[in-house]
């Protein structure tokens, strides 16, 4: 059983309430679409787990052994971690079940996301260039890099391991690394539409010799390897060679796992990569488990019922009721803060400070936690999670509920009931999201507010949150307030939905993807005059009493400016085969090639 550990949102109180929601469900309701129930049901057994208490500020990220200088700080890198020893399986098949089909399947495709339903091509096919272990939360190589230093205050230097190749031969190096990066880097597209360029902004490539690599950014980067964690590469020569369409259907990339076929609507399979070459982090090891299998439900019930019945081996986001469904369940905190993005920008309600103020004072998300999630989420305030570099209790608190002041605040903010404000959702993006909007939208109306919810298919979500200010460029950017609503929605997105996560653990991540002039899924852009000076200034601080202060300031300027509504940091619930050995992450990432069969 995995230990319960002292977590930052209250895992202790997650516990007994857990407990409790074990015997209040014991017969759980049943589905008409649900699998037949085992005629003999294993009792279930519950492990918590989630983040690891997480220092204040990310220890400095170590490069691998024998670097020429810590990965970002001018200091001693800590010692790397010894190989994992070969892992042993005594099955070698798995079959994962997720809320929903990926959109695409290629690495550099804009339908790869951070999302569950894209662990293919973000967790799987390919290895980014770095990533951060979920234990010291340090920053570690995985397959293609050797280690790095820094050379410049805008440019970080890779040394790439030999003897690395990606899934259909072709061989690992500079140039291979150098596509990547600039793919992901790239001013222009805004990273092409990759979720990487959301965490480190504009970046090249440079080729050093034809196995080292320079990173240089557009402006100081003190942090780089911690942001570089979603940067992935795929083979040059066939991505050259390859129509698009055929690219955004798989991923040939150095990952552990490669592509068999994605046979659409029903699943996904892959093959190890009997040529992966692990590294010197857990994460980097050998893949035990041959076949992999990515099925999707809409239901949570469903998926519960597919590992009882042995159709599954790890299903994702199984919600609170199923737990006595599944003879193991893991629940924890997965580094999501779930959150309504506001268009402050367009919609001429929206763009009104008192009456954000008023929507958000008009919420009781106690009563929304206790009644749809039985107490096992907590409100929270800022849309990064506790122990990102930026979030203090005081800037992260709850906005609190107080109808009579809403009120007051839409008659002093000129509020025009005319204008409709819309919740724009995806529909199991996480558990009972449909319920929880309904009843924002509920509550609003007890203040006279129009609003409604529309539920989006995921192309048509991928079009809200992309309709931002970042679709235009330079001076434009900067003036989004001027433009009109761009592409590809053209139009005020109202509110948005989505589950923004921040595994970098700084809040650099957040300003550059959610604050910025500059990105494509914002919808701030110096709503407070220098806003995004501030950013620029903050993200080139080295790590440090003054990075730290900067970014708390920051994070209160959003929490108080109420750019966005947040709801509760993401609880999330798997259920497991009884002799499947895996621990999950701090984050939503899946590493098929750490688990094993006991």
């Amino acid at each position: 059983m995995v230990p319960l550990v002292k977590a930052p949102i209250g895992l202790a109180k997650y516990m007994l309430l857990l407990m409790a929601v074990i015997g209040l469900f014991a017969v759980a309701c049943s589905s008409a679409s649900a699998p037949a129930e085992p005629a003999s049901k294993p009792a279930a057994k519950v492990e918590m787990t989630g983040i690891t208490p997480i220092p204040s500020e990310p220890t400095a990220a170590p490069a691998a052994a024998g670097a020429p200088k810590a990965a970002e700080a001018p200091k001693a890198a800590a010692a790397q971690a010894p190989a994992p020893a070969a892992v042993t399986t005594t099955r070698d098949t798995l079959t994962l079940v997720t809320n929903g089909e990926p959109d695409l399947l290629g690495a550099w495709s804009q339908g790869c996301s951070g999302n569950v339903p894209s662990l293919v091509c973000e967790d799987l096919a390919s290895d980014p260039l770095t990533w951060i272990d979920s234990t010291t939360f340090e920053v570690v190589p995985l397959t293609g890099v050797e280690k790095w230093e820094q050379i410049d205050p805008d440019r970080w230097r890779f040394y790439l391991r030999e003897g690395v190749t990606f899934h259909n031969g072709e061989a690992w190096n500079a140039a291979a690394a150098k596509m990547g990066i600039d793919m992901h880097g790239d001013k222009e597209t805004n990273g092409h539409g990759t979720g990487s360029f959301g965490f480190h902004g504009v970046i090249s490539g440079e080729v050093v010799d034809d196995m080292t690599v320079d990173v240089v950014c557009e402006v100081a980067c003190p942090i780089l390897p911690r942001t570089t964690i979603f940067l992935k590469f795929q083979a040059p020569q066939w991505w050259a060679d390859t129509e698009e369409g055929t690219r955004d259907r798989t991923t040939v990339g150095n990952g552990p796992y490669k592509v068999v076929e994605w046979r659409v609507g029903q699943e996904v399979e892959l093959e190890a990569f009997e040529d992966y070459k692990p590294n010197n982090s857990f994460d980097s090891q050998a893949p035990a488990i041959k076949q992999v299998f990515q099925v999707w439900r809409d239901e949570e019930i469903v998926r519960a019922s597919m590992i009882a019945t042995g159709e599954a081996d790890l299903a994702f986001e199984i919600g609170f009721e199923n737990i006595d469904r599944v003879p193991r369940a893991i629940a924890g905190t997965n580094n999501e803060v779930y959150i309504l993005v506001a268009d402050n920008i367009w919609h001429p309600e929206l763009k009104k400070k008192k009456v954000r103020q008023a929507l958000a004072l008009a919420i009781d998300c106690q009563s929304i936690v206790d009644n749809l999630y039985n107490g096992l989420q907590e409100c929270y305030g800022n849309i990064s999670q506790t122990g990102t570099v930026g979030i203090t209790p005081e800037n992260s608190k709850g906005y609190g509920y107080d109808l009579k002041k809403a009120k007051q605040l839409l008659d002093e903010a000129g509020y025009d009931s005319n204008n409709e404000i819309r919740i724009h959702s995806r529909q199991g993006r996480v558990f009972r999201d449909v319920e929880l909007w309904e009843s924002v939208v509920s509550m609003w109306s007890e203040i006279g507010v129009n609003a409604s919810l529309q539920i989006l298919e995921p192309s048509k979500a991928r079009e809200a949150r992309r309709s931002g200010c970042g679709q235009y460029k330079g001076d434009d950017a900067l003036n989004c307030h001027d433009q009109e609503p761009p592409e590809p929605m053209y139009a005020s997105s109202h509110y948005y939905e989505t589950a923004t996560s921040n595994e970098s653990l700084d809040m650099q991540r957040q300003l550059l993807l959610r604050n910025s002039c500059f990105n494509v899924n914002s919808r701030v852009c110096n709503n407070v005059p220098g806003f995004q000076d501030m950013i620029s200034e903050a993200i080139a601080t080295p790590l440090g009493d003054q990075r730290t202060a900067r970014m708390e300031n920051l994070a209160t300027i959003i929490h108080d400016e109420y750019w966005f509504l947040p709801m509760f940091q993401v609880v999330t619930v798997y259920g497991l085969a009884d002799d499947l050995e895996w621990t999950p992450r701090y984050d939503p990432r899946t590493r098929v090639n750490t688990m094993s069969f006991k």
